[in-house]
């Protein structure tokens, strides 16, 4: 027993250390940059910023930031104000939802308010703080909420926008925009005949109780390390260096600067934006993707809705690649406005590290940037008038898939160039704007907007009418070519099928280590589903998680620790999943074991890293006897720290044999527990 607790101790010692979010773990990570408010409370500064929240403590510098993952009912903060006798500090969101953030710590959600059916505006303009109450000027009216019993009692509707507001000689005063107005707190003010306009002018009771967004003066160089804006329209990973952009355009362009954002090792940064428009004479903005330069992490090139293509180096703006000095053709080249139409996006290199992108209705869709600086421009009849040219993939055999998401004109592009580039005699393209399923059924209408390769070959897309499945996709250029829509059984015993999230638009599919599918909708939150298309694992909403919101943009895996990083239309949330990519051949320095040891007020899972694909794992105690047998997903494996019988195991030193499904290959790993 003695030799086991010296054995024991000497593991603690020598384990590698490791760190990764805990399986199912969430993290948020939004922007705190331009602040538009802040309130000052005791020795901290709550400030507001692009619609989220953080404090900052003069007295010992340090910085929280609030979210819907912690402590937050919601999400996109419009409004903030702080009453010091109750110690609460209001927030208004833009969807009209109410908390109170009480002692700095608790939260009160009142949903009264955004839940009331209303067609009036419920932007919120000023607060007034009286006895116990809060009073609300808003578009419409006064809200008024009680601190003392954190409660919503009135809603005055005076149908009028209310600027400002205040509380004297046990009077209401509101100033509107049609004067000012006074109701006796007496009467009842929800009877709008008790409400007396006062004065035709407002000017002097607006001086005086006008809106004061900045309580206290905002120090320079406090902002969180944070995204620098809520925009995480494209995101994919080179190497573990997540890259976002913030832009594109779907029927129309999004209108939003031009934004690049990076963020590896835990550290934001953004590429340079200022200074672009004046060397260009163009706008910057709308930027719809990045990708790096294989042989240069420091290089990248990044594609806008509308004017063309920008080169970086070290984050810094370098060139532009218009139809001014490229062969980049306009969308529009007989328009006054056509180098606004230069809409390029679906940039992507293939593996002789030539640069590929394709462009929205123009005689050459697809362009490349070959690696020696020359450019090739390649005509396809099929796709001249194809819009909204979006995301790319280079699949295993090195065809060139593309999608187009508008309705009217949308469809899938394939293009296989037989490895010459510039000769496309021997190119194999086809451009299907009306899939058939595996039933004959002709799917008309159809607007894709992704595209992914799972482990095994097979090719999903995400379209207006769920995720259609490609098993067979060398066969794309023959007449017989049909795509199949997964049939799901129904949950009962009708012995129907419904396929797979067909009244659902796809607008992302991602991949993880198991050859699962995360596919994210336009409305209805992100699912995984298994490998295979049958099983719902997960279903995440803005109601049963801390998902920010339902729409789903992009969705990127981080490739070594599975973390799922999921764009959302008002910002970036991430979820720690239980699947990693494999690793090719068993290494002793990948395979890791955390939380190592395992202490005895641990309860979550413990997570085996490092493992070929679905690798056959058997956990073993000292003696040989088993403990625990699973198989991995994609490179990793999970266990609860418990038998067969459900009971956690005891102290002492328990050994992870894993092997691969042939059983040629393996490893041993230990992990150490204390009870």
């Amino acid at each position: 027993m003695r030799f086991q607790y010296i054995v024991l101790l000497c593991l603690i010692y020598f384990l590698p250390a490791y760190s990764q979010n805990a399986i199912g773990e969430w993290q948020t990570y939004l922007s705190y940059h331009n602040p538009t408010r802040s309130e000052v409370i005791g020795s901290k500064l709550f400030i507001l910023a692009n619609g989220d929240l953080y404090a900052y403590d003069k007295e010992d510098t340090s910085i929280r930031t609030y979210s819907k993952s912690f402590p937050l009912s919601d999400t996109e903060i419009s409004y903030i104000a702080y009453q010091s006798a109750y110690k609460s500090l209001v927030i208004i969101y833009s969807n009209a939802n109410i908390d109170l953030l009480v002692n700095e710590e608790d939260i009160y959600n009142l949903p009264d308010y955004k839940n009331k059916n209303m067609t009036q505006d419920k932007t919120i303009n000023h607060a007034c703080f009286y006895k116990e109450y809060t009073y609300l000027s808003t578009a419409s009216g006064i809200l008024c909420i009680n601190l003392k019993k954190r409660e919503i009692s009135n809603y005055y509707p005076l149908n009028k926008n209310v600027l400002a507001c205040n509380v004297s000689d046990n009077h209401l005063y509101a100033a509107t925009s049609e004067g000012l107005f006074a109701g006796l707190l007496t009467e009842n003010l929800l009877d709008i005949k008790n409400w007396k306009k006062v004065s035709d002018d407002t000017s002097e009771f607006l001086s005086q109780y006008h809106d004061i967004p900045f309580k206290g003066e905002v120090p320079e160089n406090i902002t969180p390390n944070s995204p620098v804006r809520n925009y995480p329209y494209y995101m994919n990973f080179a190497g573990e260096r997540l890259l976002i952009t913030g832009g594109g355009h779907i029927a129309n362009r999004l209108d939003r600067p031009g934004t690049i954002m990076t963020f590896e090792n835990n550290t934001w940064n953004s590429f340079q934006e200022e200074g672009i428009s004046e060397q260009t004479k163009h706008r910057y903005d709308d930027i719809n993707c990045i990708v790096q330069d294989p042989k240069d992490i420091a290089h990248h090139f990044a594609a806008s809705a509308g004017e063309g293509i920008y080169e970086f180096k070290d984050g810094k703006f370098i060139n532009w690649y218009s139809m001014h000095n490229s062969p980049l053709e306009s969308a529009v080249p007989n328009e006054p406005w056509a180098d606004s139409y230069v809409r390029v996006n679906g940039l992507i290199y293939d593996k002789e590290n030539n640069l590929w992108m394709v462009s929205c209705e123009t005689q050459h869709a697809v362009s490349v940037l070959m690696k020696n600086g020359d450019w090739v421009s390649l005509h396809y009849p099929e796709i001249v008038k194809a819009s909204n040219f979006g995301r790319t993939i280079f699949d295993k055999r090195g065809w060139l898939w593309a999608t187009s998401s508008r309705i009217e004109s949308g469809g899938l592009f394939c293009l296989n160039y037989n490895g010459t580039i510039a000769d496309t005699s021997d190119d194999q393209h086809r451009f299907i704007t009306r899939f058939t399923n595996q039933d004959g059924a002709l799917l008309e209408q159809l607007a894709v907007y992704c595209i992914a390769e799972d482990k095994e070959g097979v090719i999903w897309i995400g379209t207006n009418r769920g995720p259609l499945v490609l098993n067979n996709p060398s066969r794309y250029f023959n007449d017989n070519f049909y795509c199949t829509q997964i049939k799901v059984p129904r949950n009962d015993d009708s012995g129907l099928a419904d396929f797979l999230l067909v009244n659902e638009a796809i607008n992302a599919i991602a991949i993880d280590g198991a050859n699962r599918k995360w596919i994210g909708t336009a409305s209805n939150g992100i699912y995984l589903i298994s490998a295979d298309g049958m099983e719902t694992i997960h279903h995440f909403t803005e109601e049963n998680s801390p998902l920010l919101s339902n729409s789903i943009v992009s969705i990127a895996i981080h490739p070594r620790t599975g973390e799922v990083f999921i764009g959302t239309g008002k910002g970036l949330v991430s979820y720690q999943s239980d699947a990693t990519e494999a690793e090719n051949s068993f290494k002793e320095s990948n395979v890791r074991a955390y939380p190592n040891p395992v202490r005895p007020d641990y309860s979550g899972v413990i997570t085996v890293t490092g493992m070929v694909y679905d690798s056959d794992v058997k956990i073993v105690d000292t003696a040989g006897h088993l403990i625990y047998q699973g198989t991995s997903l994609g490179g990793q494996f999970t266990w609860d720290g418990r038998n067969k019988q459900g009971r956690r195991v005891a102290t002492g030193i328990y050994m992870v044999l894993a092997a691969d499904s042939e059983g040629k290959e393996g490893i041993v790993t230990k992990i150490a527990f204390i009870k």
